[in-house]
């Protein structure tokens, strides 16, 4: 997948901007503020209908402006174009795709597939798990087919699970086997998957060199030795008492260990930075070995915390991996050379103006 084309009018400090990128590593350069995680942000908006800057979605459209408008012409790996637009206004947002509305957000998200590495992207190893569970669960949903609808089954279920508990305790045991049998699916899935991400992991820290080995394990969410349905009978009276499922899939956790110790509590918050964008890139060889598709890779701020040689390492793997990617920095003093030799575009920002350098 790549982006042949891509206009942006009134998102955030850009008026109008229009880019013709390349089919590899797009650099986006500019001071602090200038504009250049919106560019990265422009796409964002096209593959999931929100921004990943959290905390400032409501401030999506320009000062002054009514609404705003972002448009891009892409290209699968068939060769077939397919145009995609977004117009947002204060209070409604509407996405076409050929002409079409798309109203799922599932779909959106499989016609423009985008993996994204933010400026604080170790916290996907410091925090709670959570975020790992979302990571794993995102990497799923684009390459198992029936993924998708098998976790909307078991949040159902687990739902009416979760009313039963506050409400009328003798539906429990319909709602068990349902929760335990969609649960240990989802938990299977998850081992599955992890093994093959253990996989590409291993190949590309083999071929970047830039830290030591590192491996991932899931957990499953209840106690070991345990199935599923056995776990739920056994938390019965404390999840009556909280109202709610104490064990299952959604409490889940990928393990990413150094040896048999927890990598946070080894590394430096660089090497966990290091450790989180290979992680990232190697769900993104299994989508597109599986899938047929590589995502588009957006990276805010990739150089931070990063030292030149690791720095130059990871866009040497991201090129030879062959994703289109877009990523900001300061300043192109470190990457030209790579720019150059795998024919990237340099892109500048000022101002909210965007000129190709």
């Amino acid at each position: 997948m790549q982006i042949e084309f891509l206009s942006i009018e009134n998102l955030r400090n850009v008026i109008n901007a229009e880019l013709e990128p390349s089919s590899s590593i797009n650099l986006i350069t500019g001071k602090n503020g200038a504009g250049k995680t919106t560019i990265l942000e422009s796409i964002y908006l096209l593959a999931r209908a929100r921004s990943f800057r959290q905390s400032q979605n409501i401030n999506l459209i320009r000062k002054d402006a009514e609404l705003l408008n972002i448009f891009t012409k892409i290209q699968n790996s068939s060769g077939i174009t397919h145009k995609i637009g977004l117009q947002k206004k204060r209070r409604t947002t509407q996405v076409r795709k050929d002409g079409g509305k798309i109203t799922r957000l599932s779909d959106l998200a499989k016609s423009l597939p985008i993996t994204v590495i933010t400026s604080n992207i170790q916290r996907i190893i410091e925090d709670e798990p959570k975020h790992r569970r979302r990571l794993l669960n995102w990497g799923m949903f684009h390459v198992e087919h029936d993924f998708g609808n098998l976790a909307s089954r078991y949040k159902k279920a687990l739902n009416q699970r979760n009313n039963a508990l506050r409400k009328s305790e003798r539906q429990l045991s319909v709602w068990d086997k349902q929760v335990a049998t969609l649960g240990s699916e989802i938990n299977k899935k998850m081992v599955n998957y992890v093994n093959e991400w253990n996989t590409e992991l291993s190949l590309i820290i083999n071929q970047t060199g830039i830290i030591k080995p590192i491996r991932l394990k899931v957990r499953s969410g209840w106690r070991d030795g345990f199935s599923l349905l056995e776990a739920l009978n056994a938390n019965k009276k404390i999840d009556i008492e909280r109202g709610f499922t104490s064990c299952g899939p959604h409490r889940s956790d990928v393990r990413i260990l150094e040896g048999s110790e927890l990598l946070k509590n080894r590394l430096s918050r660089g090497q966990l930075k290091l450790a989180a964008i290979l992680m990232i890139l190697g769900q993104s060889v299994i989508q597109s070995n599986k899938t047929g598709e590589s995502p588009i890779l957006l990276g805010d701020d990739l150089n931070s915390e990063l030292d030149v040689d690791s720095y130059q390492s990871l866009l040497n793997m991201i090129s030879k991996i062959g994703m289109q990617s877009f990523i900001t920095a300061l300043d192109d003093r470190e990457e030209k050379k790579i720019i150059e030799r795998c024919r990237g575009k340099l892109f500048h920002v000022e101002h909210g103006s965007v000129t190709t350098a």
